[in-house]
């Protein structure tokens, strides 16, 4: 039987109890962790997607877009002391983290969790390599530094709680209804990950999650022209990092944000969903500490958003099975295309160009587009993105031949970002396709991949005796005594990989 709440003018559901003390509960968990409170195997992956956000920012920080960004905001911003990746530039903590989270996602290498869609080290990084150089600069709670240990323990928070709140509003829902989920999950994770490192009380935290989730937003249509998708998740970063900074002194924020259902989080961000429940905030801590979200973080292995990574192994394994019929001149032969795909992933990438040539944003974020690139280059890489590739008539042919369409067998738990692919030929025949999970589902990327991932793209940026000294201390986080010294590295500059 379903209760009434005490006015009697509501059913009470327990999923959308706004009494249930979830956002309380959550911060209590964040503030009392210790390392030995996480599994030695979770600690080791979080070093390894730090990795792997760190060589993503490198890469990124030198796209034409990124160094259009830096431009920008170093005419209005005054100097400071925070690393802005790449640059021998530095600035107050909240630009910088704009700059850095915007490099982690310059270029669609970075990673993604497949339950509730979000792009974590973009968030969760800039924030805490910021919070780090606070903690050096803070005259109200001087501590000096901040240990590797420290910092791998506030990465872990980070990256936990982004899928959850993502996972507490409906996972990929946000994405069909049009939101970039990314910059709203986010939020809280920038909040609790910043918090931890700075050491603020439960209450304090609580408070800053607040001020980060009133701040929440982003729109999905930043896919299709112009550069600021890269940006949307860096928004996040500084909305977490400004709410921590904020309430580490006693400034009150919103509290039971999670919980609410009259603006709160998840009641607002959940609206018009059609799902019943509509949310359920006891998913932010379901299982907490015992089952690890960011377990289920991917990582990439195309230059392109991670919905698609399933549509372009479908043809690689095409490519493979017919040779014959997939030769660079049998492809004029292929009369059409159809790609089947997740609800969301179909609202977020299965839509047709409007005009051509697209953007180097639209381009990563449109599966016909990504098809054709993989059946003519056979990979997808950041060069397939580069501008004086974008308009190549054998890749518009078959962006032509390509249509998408919805298929629900695709909106199971983890098929999300799965495909199948039917191809037809002039003469008739048909050929097709289908892949669940792309790579790194079911077996994950393994940490060595992870570090053979690192080390292809770093050295595109950087020298190999500066990409050495990174990966050691990233991979050997737990013993760094003061992690200004990966600031250090990081803030060199880094060469231009994309013209």
């Amino acid at each position: 039987m379903v209760a009434l709440d005490p006015n009697g003018d509501h059913p009470q559901d327990p999923a959308l109890d706004e009494n249930n003390g979830v956002t309380s509960c959550f911060s209590s968990w964040v503030t009392n962790l210790r390392p030995e409170d996480v599994p030695p195997h979770v600690l080791e992956r979080a070093k390894h997607l730090i990795l792997d956000g760190i060589v993503c920012g490198l890469v990124g920080a030198r796209v034409p877009w990124s160094e259009e960004c830096v431009t920008s905001v170093l005419d209005f911003e005054p100097p400071g002391y925070c690393t802005v990746i790449g640059y021998e530039k530095s600035l107050g903590p909240l630009a910088a983290a704009v700059l850095n989270g915007s490099f982690i996602q310059a270029t669609e290498l970075d990673d993604y969790h497949s339950g509730a869609p979000l792009h974590s080290a973009a968030v969760v990084l800039p924030a805490l390599f910021a919070a780090t150089q606070v903690v050096a600069k803070s005259a109200s709670q001087p501590r000096g530094v901040v240990s590797g240990l420290e910092f791998l323990l506030a990465t872990v928070v980070g990256l936990e709680t982004g899928p959850r709140a993502g996972l507490g509003c409906g996972g990929t829902d946000l994405l069909k209804r049009g939101w970039h989920s990314g910059p709203i999950f986010g939020c809280p994770a920038a909040a609790a990950a910043s918090s931890k490192l700075l050491g603020l009380s439960a209450d304090d935290l609580e408070s800053a999650i607040g001020v980060a989730c009133t701040q929440a937003g982003g729109l999905m249509a930043a896919q299709y022209e112009g550069m600021v998708k890269r940006v949307q998740h860096a928004f996040a970063a500084r909305n977490g990092l400004f709410g921590a900074l904020l309430c580490r002194n006693g400034y009150v924020g919103i509290k039971k944000v999670f919980e609410r259902r009259y603006g709160g989080f998840l009641s607002m961000f959940s609206q018009g969903n059609g799902q019943t429940p509509q949310y359920d905030s006891r998913r932010v801590i379901e299982d907490l500490g015992s089952t690890w979200q960011l377990m289920n973080i991917r990582i990439k292995l195309y230059a392109c958003v991670g919905g698609c990574h399933g549509q372009i192994e479908a043809l690689a394994k095409l490519q493979a099975t017919y040779p014959e019929r997939f030769t660079v001149e049998s492809l004029t032969r292929i009369k059409k295309i159809d790609v089947y795909l997740s609800g969301a992933i179909f609202a977020h990438d299965g839509w047709a160009p409007e005009e051509r040539p697209m953007t180097e944003t639209g381009a990563q974020m449109n599966a016909a587009y990504i098809g054709a690139v993989q059946l003519i280059d056979r990979q997808v890489l950041l060069a397939q993105f580069a501008a004086s590739t974008l308009n190549r008539d054998e890749v518009w042919d078959l962006v032509y031949k390509t249509t998408c369409y919805h298929d629900t067998h695709f909106d199971k738990l983890h098929h999300v970002c799965g495909a199948r692919v039917v191809v037809e030929f002039d003469d008739g025949a048909q050929v097709e396709e289908t892949v669940d999970m792309p790579k790194g589902y079911d077996p994950p990327i393994t940490d060595e991949e992870i570090r053979m991932k690192y080390r292809r793209l770093a050295a595109s940026a950087i020298d190999p005796d500066r990409m050495e000294k990174i990966e050691k201390l990233v991979v050997g986080l737990e013993n760094v005594e003061d992690v200004s010294e990966l600031l250090d590295l990081l803030a060199a500059p880094t060469k231009r990989v994309l013209e």
